[in-house]
């Protein structure tokens, strides 16, 4: 019979068949280009499926029937041999299960410690990160520059979850769950505020593993090894960090205990619904500094001028420059001090095809030249910086380059250099 109806007596492929024939555990007879399958190959398609049944790969099955074919077994010989050759297989099968149970022996000790842990998790009380009013002085309107008072809420061991502050110019922020909200914020905030975040922590970082190209993902990592490495030289202790853009905290959860206990990490985020749940992630960690949660238009920002000693720009301007043609650091560069630190990770695109995301105004935004000229004008001197292998794929959560398109990620420590006039 022809291959395709083999294929459908045996309820299986003819690329399966092929394959089988590859390996030679089929052999059909060859007539005028066609390959016809009689009893023997019937025969020995129904042992290939009961070896495999047992546990036989392809290969040994292979050698087996080799010694049925060529040794020219009696059928006495045959038992003998396949006894001999069922025996290995059982003590090898009796050794993988007693490998498999020792694994799950161990594997069942691992959900133990795993359980108690979470059990203890749950049983503590997890720190709720407010405004201490110690930190009140970080606060500035950004129109006036007038500090704030405090004209509604309540104060619990000095802290601030729930309270409205003003100017003199009335302009009004509000702190809500420990979050500081601006004018243009609050509206959204209302929207989401009741928000199930239960479920969004539990499958964000899944789901954003599972879908991510590999490269990409190592891209990610390895600039995040990069800053770790870098941050040590950066003096943290009684310093105020500013992170732009923190988002779902990656870099964030990555960095923040090293930071000390004398220093205070701003996160600023313009999507409420980000930034409560990155609060809730990190009020698990119970860290040691003190955490600013900000959820403001990156050019609103209501902190002090001169008040930031560490700038962490973490694909913040490169978010922002998605949107807008001017390069975001000159929006913030009041807040920094004359001799601030900075940290940067920057996407650069390496080429742009025609239909890219990226219109052809805002591309100068993700040149490396570009970049670096504006953190020169800036007056950061470069101490150190890295530019990261291209990745061509990443997936849907980092879908902001398409086909064709390679994108790579530009790393950058240095410190700004204020020369004296005169």
């Amino acid at each position: 019979m022809r291959i395709g109806q083999f294929a459908a007596q045996n309820n299986t492929s003819i690329d399966t068949i092929r394959h089988y024939m590859s390996l030679g555990l089929l052999v059909p007879e060859k007539h005028n280009a066609q390959f016809d399958f009689d009893e023997n190959c019937t025969d020995d398609f129904q042992e290939i499926v009961e070896l495999k049944k047992i546990g036989f790969s392809l290969s040994e099955i292979q050698q087996l029937m080799l010694y049925r074919r060529i040794g020219k077994l009696t059928e006495y010989d045959r038992r003998m041999t396949y006894t001999t050759f069922f025996e290995k297989k059982k003590a090898l099968i009796d050794t993988e299960i007693e490998k498999l149970h020792e694994m799950k022996r161990n594997l069942n000790k691992e959900l133990e410690v795993l359980q108690v842990k979470h059990d203890v998790d749950k049983d503590s009380n997890n720190e709720t990160i407010g405004i201490a009013l110690s930190s009140l002085e970080l606060f500035a309107c950004p129109f006036c520059h007038g500090s704030f008072e405090i004209i509604e809420g309540s104060i619990q061991h000095g802290i601030l979850n729930d309270a409205t502050l003003a100017c003199s110019c009335d302009y009004q922020i509000r702190i809500a769950d420990g979050i500081v909200f601006t004018p243009e914020i609050i509206g959204k905030y209302e929207k989401v505020k009741s928000t199930d975040l239960s479920q969004y922590s539990e499958h964000y970082i899944d789901e954003y593993i599972n879908t991510t190209h590999i490269d990409y993902l190592k891209k990610l990592y390895a600039g995040l090894q990069w800053a770790t490495r870098h941050i040590e030289s950066v003096p943290l202790d009684n310093a105020i960090a500013l992170e732009l853009g923190s988002g779902h905290g990656y870099y964030m959860r990555h960095m923040l205990d090293r930071f000390s206990d004398s220093s205070t990490y701003i996160a600023v985020d313009h999507d409420p619904v980000k930034i409560m749940w990155l609060k809730k992630i990190i009020e698990r960690s119970h860290p040691k500094c003190k955490v600013i949660f900000i959820c403001a238009d990156f050019k609103q920002m209501p902190l002090r001028s001169g008040s930031v000693d560490t700038l962490l720009d973490v694909s913040g301007s490169s978010n922002y420059s998605f949107e807008h043609p001017e390069f975001l650091l000159y929006e913030i560069n009041h807040l920094l001090k004359n001799n601030a630190r900075i940290l940067g990770f920057y996407i650069l695109f390496e080429n742009f095809v025609s239909q890219s995301k990226v219109p052809v105004s805002l591309r100068k935004g993700f040149q490396i030249q570009h970049i670096k000229s504006h953190l020169k004008d800036l007056q950061f001197i470069c101490i150190d910086d890295y530019l990261s292998e291209p990745v061509d794929k990443g997936g849907p959560l980092e879908d902001y380059f398409v086909d064709g398109e390679r994108v790579r990620t530009y790393l950058y420590s240095g410190v700004k250099s204020i020369k004296p006039l005169g």
